[in-house]
């Protein structure tokens, strides 16, 4: 993306020119700009960023992370997939070479290892839509516990719930709701597999391709499927709780149009087929 409005100035800063991304490229936008807005007024209910060394679990491209850097002293991340390797050349390429945008300290983890850090070195966390995709909920949690300080917030959120109408992440693919209640594994895989992708994607969309070709795409959207752990908001809280964490201010949303069908009601409760997204903003003890 060309960065030429107006010369010299530090794009970073300009609001004008963050919200023009909404339309420019709207992935870059929704995790930089409008994530970050969500997570800094989610943690400053809790306590001020200002000074706070923040972290990151599940940082994914890194774009949150660097979202965030501004507003505190220092943001860490980790991830079990390097995707957040040239994230300097992405935050270059949009603001161009004299941005003030701060460093962050990302790490490549493996799933179930310790994470790499002291007792209480953070002041606060945060994990966005991470933890729909983690092996052992109960494991990470007691782990960002430790690392966390006494009374540090965190900001965790889920969207989509694995039983929602799209908790299957196979949207752009198999837009049926809850088709991935009503199909084996082995079903799905041959749907997706069997699907026309499109290369085509309408301008300021960067979220789908990111640079893949089709056939990448259809990879990554299986396994993305296959890490699903078909976590409930009862399941989650249960694992937040035992991992000494209270809940500050819980919402539930309902954000798409749909209504569960008879025969799926005789299956799962209709809180969990009907709650796209869980927002919890927690302490720690």
């Amino acid at each position: 993306m060309a960065t030429t409005e107006r010369p010299g100035a530090d794009l970073s800063r300009d609001r004008a020119f963050l919200e023009s991304l909404a339309d420019r490229d709207r992935w870059f936008y929704t995790h930089y700009v409008w994530a970050v807005d969500v997570i800094v007024e989610q943690l400053e209910r809790v306590a001020p960023l200002d000074g706070a060394t923040v972290f990151d679990f599940g940082c994914g491209e890194g774009l949150m992370a660097k979202g965030l850097a501004p507003t505190c002293r220092e943001v860490h991340g980790v991830d079990v997939v390097p995707k957040f390797e040239g994230l300097d050349a992405r935050i270059d390429a949009i603001f161009g070479p004299g941005h003030s945008v701060p460093p962050v300290h990302l790490r490549l983890v493996e799933p179930y290892d310790p994470l790499p850090y002291p007792d209480g070195a953070f002041d606060a966390a945060f994990a966005w839509s991470v933890f729909e995709h983690v092996g052992d909920p109960g494991l990470a949690l007691r782990e960002l516990h430790r690392v966390m300080k006494p009374g540090a917030p965190f900001f965790l959120i889920i969207n989509p719930m694995y039983h929602s109408p799209l908790g299957g992440h196979l949207w752009n693919v198999l837009e049926e709701p809850w088709i991935h209640l009503r199909l084996s594994r082995e079903e799905l895989h041959a749907r997706v597999r069997a699907a026309i992708l499109e290369a085509e994607v309408e301008e300021g969309r960067t979220d789908i391709w990111q640079g893949k070709t089709v056939e990448d795409y259809r990879a990554t959207l299986l396994r993305c499927l296959d890490s699903l752990n078909m976590l409930t908001v009862r399941q989650l809280k249960d694992h937040l709780r035992y991992a000494g964490f209270e809940v500050v201010a819980e919402e539930l949303r309902q954000t798409l149009p749909h209504e569960p069908p008879a025969d799926l009601l005789a299956l799962y409760p209709r809180e969990d087929l009907m709650t796209d997204e869980v927002r919890l903003l927690l302490r720690r003890s």
